[in-house]
Protein backbone atom coordinates (compact mmCIF):
# COMPACT_ATOMS: atom_id res chain seq x y z
CA UNK A 1 0.00 0.00 0.00
CA UNK A 2 3.17 2.41 0.86
CA UNK A 3 4.04 2.13 -2.67
CA UNK A 4 0.52 2.96 -3.81
CA UNK A 5 0.53 5.79 -1.71
CA UNK A 6 3.78 7.34 -2.98
CA UNK A 7 2.78 6.22 -6.74
CA UNK A 8 -0.21 8.89 -6.50
CA UNK A 9 1.64 11.50 -4.71
CA UNK A 10 0.56 11.13 -1.11
CA UNK A 11 1.04 9.20 1.93
CA UNK A 12 -0.53 5.87 3.30
CA UNK A 13 -3.16 8.05 5.17
CA UNK A 14 -4.32 10.00 2.27
CA UNK A 15 -4.47 7.21 0.22
CA UNK A 16 -6.98 4.90 1.90
CA UNK A 17 -9.22 7.98 2.95
CA UNK A 18 -9.44 9.14 -0.18
CA UNK A 19 -10.40 5.22 -1.61
CA UNK A 20 -13.62 4.23 -4.52
CA UNK A 21 -17.08 3.76 -2.55
CA UNK A 22 -20.39 2.90 -3.47
CA UNK A 23 -23.28 3.91 -2.04
CA UNK A 24 -27.38 2.98 -2.65
CA UNK A 25 -29.72 6.08 -1.63
CA UNK A 26 -33.46 6.05 -1.33
CA UNK A 27 -35.50 9.21 -1.38
CA UNK A 28 -38.90 8.47 0.89
CA UNK A 29 -41.00 11.42 1.96
CA UNK A 30 -38.98 13.74 1.51
CA UNK A 31 -35.92 12.16 3.38
CA UNK A 32 -33.07 10.33 1.90
CA UNK A 33 -32.04 7.94 3.16
CA UNK A 34 -28.13 5.89 2.58
CA UNK A 35 -29.76 2.22 2.30
CA UNK A 36 -26.41 0.67 0.72
CA UNK A 37 -22.93 1.51 1.13
CA UNK A 38 -19.48 -0.73 0.04
CA UNK A 39 -15.45 0.26 -0.28
CA UNK A 40 -12.73 -1.86 -1.19
CA UNK A 41 -13.30 -5.48 -2.26
CA UNK A 42 -17.13 -5.25 -1.97
CA UNK A 43 -16.53 -2.91 -5.47
CA UNK A 44 -15.62 -5.84 -7.28
CA UNK A 45 -18.61 -6.81 -8.65
CA UNK A 46 -18.70 -3.01 -9.99
CA UNK A 47 -15.07 -3.45 -11.66
CA UNK A 48 -15.02 -5.73 -14.59
CA UNK A 49 -11.80 -6.58 -15.44
CA UNK A 50 -11.02 -8.24 -12.07
CA UNK A 51 -13.13 -11.33 -13.39
CA UNK A 52 -11.23 -11.13 -16.60
CA UNK A 53 -8.30 -10.99 -14.66
CA UNK A 54 -9.32 -14.00 -12.02
CA UNK A 55 -9.47 -15.95 -15.37
CA UNK A 56 -6.09 -15.77 -16.77
CA UNK A 57 -2.67 -17.59 -15.63
CA UNK A 58 -1.24 -15.83 -12.86
CA UNK A 59 -4.49 -14.29 -11.76
CA UNK A 60 -4.84 -10.62 -9.84
CA UNK A 61 -1.15 -11.82 -8.89
CA UNK A 62 -1.16 -9.60 -5.56
CA UNK A 63 0.79 -9.29 -3.22
CA UNK A 64 3.45 -6.63 -1.72
CA UNK A 65 4.08 -5.37 -5.51
CA UNK A 66 1.64 -2.96 -7.10
CA UNK A 67 0.23 -5.43 -9.83
CA UNK A 68 -1.50 -3.40 -11.45
CA UNK A 69 0.67 -1.55 -13.81
CA UNK A 70 0.49 0.26 -17.73
CA UNK A 71 1.33 -2.22 -20.46
CA UNK A 72 4.90 -1.11 -20.89
CA UNK A 73 6.03 -1.56 -17.14
CA UNK A 74 5.68 -5.45 -16.97
CA UNK A 75 9.19 -7.30 -16.65
CA UNK A 76 9.81 -9.68 -19.58
CA UNK A 77 10.73 -13.53 -18.45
Amino acid sequence: MKQNAESSGTDVAGYVMEGPGLSAYALSDGTVYRTYVTTARGLEPAMAYYGLLDRTPIGRNEGEVLWVRRHDEYETP
